[in-house]
C-alpha cells in the first residue's frame, strides 16, 4: 500500500509538472457553496458576481480552490467555499475550516500586534534604533535603523537572504553581517528580514519564544484556536498543501524558504490559519481592539489609538508606496481595489492569501487560496482579489462618504505609469513573496 501511494504521488507530480509546462492545467470543480445572508445596507445582487470570478480561475488552473469570507458591521455578508483544498497526493474538497499556510499575513497577524503590544507597555520605542535592543545588529553600518523603519519596510535592508542558514541563530548571524542597500528612511523595499528581526526583538524583550508569546497574547485571547506555527500531523488532512519542492510535497510545513530554514517559526511567515480565525482578528481591529467574551481578564488586544497608529500612513510624503506599521495602505501590492477609502488597510501572502479591512464602512474581506499548489503559476490571484474587493465595496450603501477619499497618490501614479516612464520603473520593483 505504501509503495502504491508513493507511485501515485510520483506519477501525479509528473502529470501536473507536464501540465504546468504546457500552461494548461485543469483543476476539478470541487466544492461550490455560496451563502449571501440578507443584511441591510448591502446590494446583494452585486455579490453574485464573485463566484464566477473564482470558478473561472479554478477552471483555468490558476488555483485549485478558495475560501472567501466577508463581513459588514459585524455580520457575515458573503461566505464562499470553492474547488479543492488539495490535488495531491489525492483530491480533497475545499471546506470552510480548511487551514492555510498564510505566508506573509504572519507579518500583520502575529508580528505587528506583538510589537505594538510591547510599545503600549513601554518595553519598545518605535523610533529607537534596533541596536538598542540587539547591539549586534549595528554591525556593517546598520546602527541607525529604527523599529519604525522595520515595520514600514524603509530600513534599507535587502529583500531576503539568498541562501538562508539552518536555524534562527544562524539566520540572525547572517543578518548581522548584511550591509544596507539604501540609507534608512529613504526608500521603500519590501523585506522579509525586517520582520524576522522584529520577531527576534519580541523574544529579546519578553524572554519568551515568539510562537509562545503570540499564542498567549494574541491567538488565545481572540479564541483563534486554529491559528498556529508548526501544526501537528494529526490535523494535516485539514491543511491545504502548497508546492511540490525538490520532489516533495510541502504539506503542513511552511512554504517560505526563510521561515522553513528557521524551523517554521518566523516573523515574516510560518503561520497557519483559517478564514474564520482571521475574521475574528479583523473584527477585533474594527472594534477598537476589544476582545470577545472569554475567561481572560484582558479586555483589549490593543488600544484604539494604537490601532489608529498602525493603520495611519507612516512613510515619508515623497514615498509613493504608502504603508502603515506593518500594514499595506496604498502600495503597489495593495489588494483594496479602487473603491475602498484610502484609510482602509490590508496585506497579502505569496501562497495566495489576503486580508483587507475598512474602518469607514466597517467591512473586512478574507480571501484564502492555495495558488502555489501543486506548483506556482501565474498571478491571476492578484487581479481576482482586486475584482472581489471592488464588488464588495460597491455593494455597500449604508456609509457616509463626507470628507472621505478613495484615491491616493500612489494609485494615481501607478495608473498613469504608462505615460510616465519613471513611474513605470518604480512600479516594477516588486518582491515576489508579496504577490
Amino acid at each position: 500500500m505504501h509503495r502504491l501511494r508513493l507511485f501515485f504521488l510520483i506519477f501525479s507530480v509528473f502529470l501536473f509538472s507536464s501540465q504546468a509546462i504546457s500552461q494548461s492545467p485543469i483543476f476539478p470543480r470541487g466544492t461550490y457553496s455560496v451563502s449571501i445572508p440578507k443584511e441591510s445596507g448591502i446590494r446583494h445582487d452585486l455579490l453574485l458576481n464573485i463566484a464566477p470570478i473564482v470558478q473561472k480561475s479554478i477552471a483555468q488552473g490558476n488555483y485549485p480552490g478558495a475560501v472567501i469570507l466577508a463581513a459588514h458591521h459585524g455580520h457575515i455578508i458573503y461566505r464562499g467555499v470553492f474547488g479543492n483544498r488539495r490535488i495531491l497526493p489525492d483530491i480533497a474538497p475545499m471546506e470552510l475550516d480548511t487551514i492555510f499556510d498564510i505566508a506573509s499575513l504572519t507579518k500583520v497577524v502575529a508580528t505587528t500586534p506583538a510589537i505594538m503590544q510591547l510599545v503600549e507597555e513601554a518595553k519598545l520605542d518605535l523610533d529607537a534604533p534596533v541596536a538598542k535592543y540587539w547591539p549586534g545588529f549595528a554591525e556593517n553600518g546598520k546602527e541607525a535603523v529604527t523599529i519604525r523603519e522595520l515595520l514600514t519596510h524603509m530600513s534599507g535592508l535587502p529583500a531576503d537572504i539568498p541562501s538562508p542558514a539552518r536555524n534562527e541563530v544562524e539566520v540572525l548571524q547572517q543578518i548581522k553581517q548584511l550591509k544596507l542597500k539604501s540609507t534608512p528612511g529613504t526608500k521603500f523595499l519590501y523585506s522579509d528580514l525586517n520582520f524576522v528581526i522584529l520577531a527576534y526583538l519580541v523574544e529579546v524583550v519578553t524572554g519568551d519564544n515568539f510562537d509562545r508569546y503570540v499564542k498567549m497574547h494574541i491567538f488565545k485571547p481572540l479564541n483563534m484556536e486554529n491559528t498556529f506555527f508548526t501544526p501537528t500531523t494529526k490535523i494535516r488532512d485539514r491543511i491545504a498543501p502548497t508546492e511540490v519542492m525538490n520532489g516533495e510535497l510541502r504539506w503542513g510545513h511552511v512554504h517560505d524558504p526563510l521561515a522553513y530554514s528557521m524551523g517554521g517559526v518566523s516573523g515574516n511567515a510560518g503561520l497557519f490559519s483559517t478564514a474564520i480565525d482571521l475574521g475574528r482578528y479583523a473584527e477585533c481591529l474594527l472594534n477598537g481592539g476589544s476582545l470577545p467574551e472569554n475567561k481572560s481578564r484582558i479586555e483589549h488586544l490593543l488600544g484604539p489609538l494604537t490601532i489608529l497608529k498602525m493603520i495611519s500612513p507612516q512613510t515619508p510624503p515623497d514615498v509613493l508606496d504608502k504603508r502603515g506599521l506593518g500594514w499595506d495602505i496604498d502600495s503597489v501590492y495593495s489588494n483594496r481595489g479602487v473603491l475602498f477609502p484610502t484609510n482602509s488597510f490590508g496585506h497579502t501572502g505569496w501562497t495566495g492569501t489576503s486580508i483587507w479591512i475598512d474602518p469607514t464602512t466597517q467591512t473586512w474581506i478574507i480571501i484564502l487560496t492555495n495558488r502555489v499548489h501543486p506548483h506556482t503559476k501565474n498571478k491571476q490571484i492578484v487581479q481576482d482579489r482586486r475584482k472581489i474587493a471592488n464588488i464588495i465595496s460597491a455593494s455597500i450603501t449604508d456609509v457616509s462618504i463626507t470628507n472621505k477619499l478613495n484615491t491616493g497618490t500612489g494609485e494615481i501614479n501607478r495608473a498613469y505609469a504608462h505615460v510616465q516612464p519613471e513611474m513605470a520603473l518604480h512600479t516594477k520593483k516588486k518582491h515576489k513573496k508579496h504577490a
